[in-house]
């Protein structure tokens, strides 16, 4: 498409005729969230799972590869913001309302960075209500509510009436029909759900995700499902135009797009064609090499997870230290006019939100015993496939510095004196003959050093291992004879390097971990007793935001708590053939 100049992250300036077609070209995108309910207790988990769909088809889209999701209150304050990957158009993601956050109305956003080149009404809205009991005089909830069939009542001009839930749920929309094993269940007692096609034989391929949570004491009615998002795109008539000379803000096509500008120092005016080193430290290290353009900025796309939230820039010179590299600041919405209106409680459910604060409690007081799960992903780097030799530096005498280090154990990297009390590492490649004077590549917990006389003075009493590769790297436009790579028993050996002038340090919002969620099972042959014999005051019965299906039926069951009740049962996707599925069934607990 050609793609352009900027000043903000993922902001480009049309120039051409041709950019301008290729703009207009793109599909809008659109999103949609599922989450575990619409009124919570600080306390309390607020899941999620993230749907970003592209043009009118309803295909789950191939061009974002992050979504953003908010939860903003007053004033437009945000309660958090998260980034999350996108893997097929799906991603999801959790958030621990703590009990600093006041009770109120609040608005649950999503969109991506495509979609901001659109008007703030197409991101995915969804009204929160949060109440803290922990909090005395809350004069915000004690006003009394107009009195509608015991009704709580969000008020002002986005008035939304979030009225009683009745009893026996059941809502289908979909080729899907659900079973449930029962209407009623016992405690601590198995619920088995099946799915299957409305059709026999029918296949329901898809993907989805699950939630089964006790009733809310209230429901908002005006809330979507998914099959909402395929109405509005159907009739939306909102196209993409655009002109030269407009502002656009970039699709993140390859994973997070960040974006950054090179300046001298000298004279504070930026500075081209000087390459950037990346690096995210950590054990699941990101190391990029990029080039500053016309007007001294550089792009970069990081699309693997990473173990860190600091992110290193440096200028690859002999005077790093001469510029200044800089990061945009990420564009971020305005949300200071979203109208979110006023919590009202009615009297009549303090009994239901104390009985439900008590079962909080409880429960977080054993969440040590049901923790959930992040998935991790094992390390692939560049270097994983090249020939190395790692020295672990238990198995030797230990010596203080690096430079004692490499002359008693590693024979193949040496110090050498270029001027007085000026040194540089070098590392023996495989032609011995070789006279190239080439300097290597240095990673310190996969942060890249180009200080060699600070990293010879480095106390290797803290490094765990050191690798040596003997091969030629080539990134981008840089050479380099070999690499040599140090981990230390912390993981934090960059940080020694971070007083230095020559290195930008940033701190990222880093995507939310992928997560495997527990699930309470009871039978368990040999199960801990002492385990079973904890109390179980769960709410949330089960949470699975990826749920593929790839056959005609499908089956899931889990556990009842100690909770009785109304509880419901809440499947939201799309199947492969872009048909909306959202489902809805209670049963009770007694």
């Amino acid at each position: 498409m050609g793609l352009w100049s900027s000043n903000a992250v993922g902001q480009v300036t049309l120039k051409t005729e041709d950019q301008v077609l290729g703009y207009v070209g793109l599909p809008v995108e659109s999103t949609y969230v599922h989450s575990n309910g619409s009124f919570f207790l600080t306390g309390e988990y607020l899941y999620y799972k993230v749907y970003c769909f592209e043009g009118e088809a309803g295909d789950l889209t191939t061009l974002s590869k992050v979504a953003y999701v908010e939860l903003v209150g007053k004033g437009g304050k945000r309660v958090f913001r998260h980034k999350i990957r996108l893997h097929n158009g799906q991603g999801h993601g959790d958030f621990f309302i703590p009990t600093e956050v006041a009770s109120g109305s609040y608005k649950l956003i999503a969109y991506t960075n495509w979609m901001s080149n659109q008007t703030a009404q197409s991101f995915y809205q969804k009204n929160i209500a949060i109440v803290n009991p922990y909090r005395s005089n809350q004069p915000e909830l004690q006003k009394r509510a107009t009195r509608q069939n015991d009704s709580l009542e969000i008020a002002g001009s986005d008035t939304l009436t979030i009225s009683r839930q009745s009893e026996n749920t059941h809502t289908v929309i979909g080729p899907i029909q659900m079973n449930v094993s029962a209407t009623h269940f016992s405690k601590r007692a198995k619920v088995t759900v099946s799915l299957n096609g409305k059709a026999e034989g029918q296949r329901i391929t898809g993907n989805y995700s699950l939630s089964v949570r006790k009733k809310d004491i209230v429901k908002d009615p005006n809330e979507n499902d998914i099959a909402n998002v395929f109405l509005r795109k159907n009739k939306s008539t909102n196209g993409t135009s655009a002109a030269i000379g407009d502002n656009v803000m970039l699709p993140e096509l390859r994973g997070e797009l960040f974006q950054g500008k090179v300046v001298a120092m000298q004279d504070d005016k930026p500075v081209n064609n000087l390459i950037v080193a990346i690096s995210i430290a950590g054990e699941n290290y990101v190391f990029e090499v990029v080039q500053t353009d016309a007007q001294g900025i550089f792009r970069f796309n990081v699309a693997k997870s990473y173990s860190t939230e600091t992110l290193f820039l440096q200028v690859l010179s002999q005077e790093p230290g001469a510029y200044e590299v800089q990061i945009s600041e990420p564009k971020t919405p305005d949300y200071t006019k979203l109208d979110l209106g006023e919590v009202h409680l009615n009297y009549s459910m303090r009994e239901d939100i104390l009985r439900r604060s008590v079962h909080n409690q409880i429960e977080n007081s054993y969440f040590q015993f049901r923790p959930d799960s992040i998935m991790t992903v094992l390390p692939k780097h560049f270097l994983d496939s090249k020939e190395k030799k790692t020295y672990l530096l238990d198995d030797y005498t230990r010596f203080k510095t690096l430079r004692e280090t490499l002359v008693e154990i590693v024979p193949d990297v040496f110090s050498k004196r270029i001027v007085k009390d000026n040194f540089v590492i070098r590392v023996v490649g495989y032609d011995y003959a070789s006279t190239v004077d080439i300097p290597p590549f240095i990673l310190l917990d996969g942060c890249l050093i180009q200080d060699h006389n600070a990293l010879l003075e480095f106390d290797t009493r803290t490094v765990e291992e050191i690798s040596v590769f003997r091969d030629k790297f080539i990134f981008g436009p840089e050479i380099y004879e070999g690499a040599l790579v140090l981990k230390t028993k912390d993981g934090n050996g960059y940080e020694a390097f971070q007083r230095y002038n020559s290195i930008s340090a940033v701190e990222l919002l880093r995507p939310q971990p992928d997560k495997k969620y527990f699930v309470q099972r009871y039978d368990i042959i040999n199960a801990n007793e002492s385990v079973l014999k904890l109390p179980d005051d769960r709410l949330q019965l089960l949470w699975v935001p990826d749920l593929k299906i790839a056959k005609s039926d499908f089956e899931i069951d889990f556990f009842t708590s100690d909770v009785s009740g109304e509880f419901e049962i809440s499947l939201e996707g799309v199947t492969e053939k872009n048909q909306p599925v959202s489902i809805r069934k209670s049963f009770r607990v007694e």
